[in-house]
């Protein structure tokens, strides 16, 4: 049993290259992006603080200890949970 009209389905069109703005990516995946690097940055931030130091660039001392490593835990602990899955087991 054939159908007296032939089913004709249109050609695939070729995606459209363009330098236009495409569009923005929805708001929670730049804020993941955007604090993955702050994120980072404040990790590193003892160690830029000490290199400004090193260079003459702070008149004050140098960074302490205790400071460094309060920085550098919360930092670590930030990063490590954003690439920890929230979701409910089911959910």
């Amino acid at each position: 049993m054939s159908s007296p009209t032939p089913i004709i389905t249109p050609p695939k069109r070729n995606a459209k290259a363009s330098f236009l703005p495409q569009g923005l990516m929805p708001i929670r995946d730049t804020l993941k992006h955007y604090s993955t690097w702050a994120l980072a940055v404040l990790v590193a931030s003892p160690d830029l603080y000490q290199a400004a130091n090193t260079l003459g660039m702070l008149a004050d001392d140098a960074m302490p200890e205790a400071v460094k490593w309060s920085i550098r835990g919360v930092a670590g602990v930030g990063l490590i949970a954003k690439f920890i899955s929230q979701k409910r087991p089911g959910a």
